[in-house]
């Protein structure tokens, strides 16, 4: 918490604490005591000082002297998250655990206040600690300068040291989860992080932060689908290796075996190759190729329903910008503006240049999404592998025949749908894409939308 950025101590203390506190250099009265959601508060580091009014206005008062310097950081604040299924006295005890770890571990001075949203949900704990090191008689000491570098890798190492009190309290109270300092992708690869929203954020600003991460979340069952359906293809070649390979050692051995013995012969052996291996080789190599291809027929396909949902949306921002700018504030309302302005008040034309401005940096952010899944679409191996995969049925008839084989494949195979239709190649073939004409109607394809 920075001067510079007009935040206070003995102000965050009251809102936290809600209670009336002074603050004796700058001669406020602060009193946030109507407000609700306050379950608890004390105090942690400082001998003497019990859980009270005077006593916390004493403290953050001292911690406000104690900075001279108009960019000071007069406080340092840690929000934790606690779980609403635990008791209130179980709650108290995870946060004095806490709030006793940074009193070790850097000398300060805490305030612990918890508080609990009338919905009784959000059980959390603001955790306040001054940016000095206090000894028992309140004399403030040298900065814990280590905590305000990100560089330094004390920030994650708080982090672990917050996981570890929380886990020990989790433990002993017989909870079922544990947490965790990192993120989430470095434990699910599929995971895409959500946008964090300003608390003082405008209401437009929010609910479009708010969409977004609603995106996102719809979003994340797709991509681990995807993720998986990746493992899946992988896991299914490297088994078909396996079982190409065993294959293949199986018959070299029978081969070896029933083959005649020759006559000991002066000359030195010559290696000869095993046909039988290297016919396994090959299959392999045309099943994992297959394969592949087949992954880059349906990565075009999604990609390209992708794009098409993109263009919707981009279309509906141009209608709306369209409309805009079609009906822009008059003269009148840029005159009352002025007057808004002046008077530090949000005005019509303020409200409707957002709209305007938020309206095109959405159309902006279709294109440049478009024109990457466009160019992944025409990419032309990507390009070459689709029309392979769409007009050459021996793939598909690898593939199905592969999957024939899974011990997980169905009993009766389906019928094949579009994506294993097969069409004969022409008798006349001038090479392996030469096709015979059909007389189904031609879809589009993707880089032809």
């Amino acid at each position: 918490m920075q001067r510079s950025k007009g935040r206070n101590a003995v102000a965050a203390a009251a809102y936290r604490s809600c209670t009336l506190l002074n603050d004796e250099q700058l001669g406020k009265v602060y009193d946030y005591r109507p407000k609700a959601g306050h379950v608890c508060t004390e105090l942690f580091g400082v001998a003497g000082l019990e859980i009270g009014m005077d006593d916390i206005g004493t403290l953050w008062n001292s911690a406000e002297r104690s900075e001279t310097r108009k960019n000071s950081a007069v406080a340092r604040e840690l929000m934790v998250p606690l779980p609403h299924e635990w008791t209130d006295e179980q709650r108290r005890l995870c946060v004095r655990g806490l709030s006793e770890m940074l009193v070790a571990r850097y000398g300060v001075a805490v305030m612990a206040s918890i508080h609990r949203p009338a919905n009784g949900q959000n059980n959390h704990v603001h955790i306040l600690f001054t940016t000095r090191e206090v000894d028992a008689q309140m004399n403030f000491g040298k900065k814990t300068r280590i905590l305000d570098d990100m560089k330094t890798g004390e920030v994650k190492n708080m982090r672990e040291e917050v996981c570890r009190v929380m886990n020990e309290h989790a433990k002993a109270n017989g909870a079922d989860w544990y947490v965790y300092a990192g993120k989430f992708a470095e434990v699910e690869e599929w995971h895409i992080p959500t946008a964090h929203i300003p608390v003082n954020a405008p209401s437009e600003l929010r609910e479009a932060m708010e969409a977004e991460n609603l995106a996102i979340v719809e979003a994340r069952p797709l991509l681990k689908r995807i993720m998986e359906e990746s493992k899946e293809t992988a896991a299914q070649v490297e088994a078909a290796l396996q079982v190409a390979a065993i294959a293949a050692t199986q018959e070299h051995q029978i081969v070896k075996a029933e083959a005649p013995q020759k006559r000991p012969s002066l000359l030195p052996p010559v290696p000869s190759a095993n046909p039988l291996a290297e016919d396994a080789q090959q299959r392999i190599s045309q099943l994992n190729n297959s394969l592949e291809i087949q992954h880059a027929y349906r990565e075009v396909l999604r990609t390209h329903v992708k794009r098409k949902e993109g263009r919707e949306v981009a279309k509906k921002w141009k209608e709306h910008l369209r409309t805009l700018e079609a009906d822009p504030p008059g003269p009148l309302v840029s005159i009352m503006s002025k007057l808004a302005r002046a008077l530090g008040v949000r005005d019509i034309l303020a409200i409707y240049e957002e709209k305007v401005a938020k309206a095109r940096a959405n159309i902006e952010q279709c294109r440049k999404s478009d024109a990457v899944l466009t160019a992944y679409i025409e990419d032309p191996e990507r390009r070459r592998k689709y029309e392979e995969w769409k007009h050459w049925p021996e793939h598909r008839e690898r593939v199905m025949a592969y999957e024939a084989t899974l011990p997980d494949a169905p009993r009766q195979s389906p019928a094949p749908g579009p994506e294993y239709h097969s069409v004969a190649p022409s008798s006349t073939c001038d090479g392996p894409f030469t096709l015979t004409p059909h007389q189904t109607p031609k879809i589009p394809e993707p880089w032809e939308w």
